[in-house]
């Protein structure tokens, strides 16, 4: 992936897609993927994920073995232009999770 378009990943908003301005903070949380998934070969890279429940493709980075997101065990980072985002992406991932945990 070229450098631009990983540079304007990472000022796109995870959960509503607008641009995030380089001077503005950017709200960010980690996450642990399915257990049985594996995402070494995807180190440092985007990924990208449908939400079937929410209709919805988001953006994920994936941490690198060194990274302090990986030490705290995260498996996926996400960034959001807002906490409203990052309170909404959390939830959706969590209602996609008990659902789908629940009916595998």
């Amino acid at each position: 992936m070229n450098k631009s378009i990983r540079d304007k990943l990472l000022l796109t908003c995870a959960w509503c897609t607008q641009s995030i301005k380089e001077d503005t903070g950017v709200y960010g949380f980690g996450a642990k993927a399915r257990p049985g998934v594996n995402l070494n070969d995807k180190e440092g890279q985007f990924v990208t994920m449908t939400l079937a429940l929410s209709k919805k493709t988001i953006i994920a980075l994936v941490p690198t073995h060194v990274s302090t997101a990986k030490e705290e065990g995260y498996d996926l980072v996400f960034m959001t232009c807002s906490q409203e985002c990052a309170q909404e992406l959390k939830e959706a991932l969590e209602f996609e999770r008990d659902v789908f945990e629940d009916n595998p």
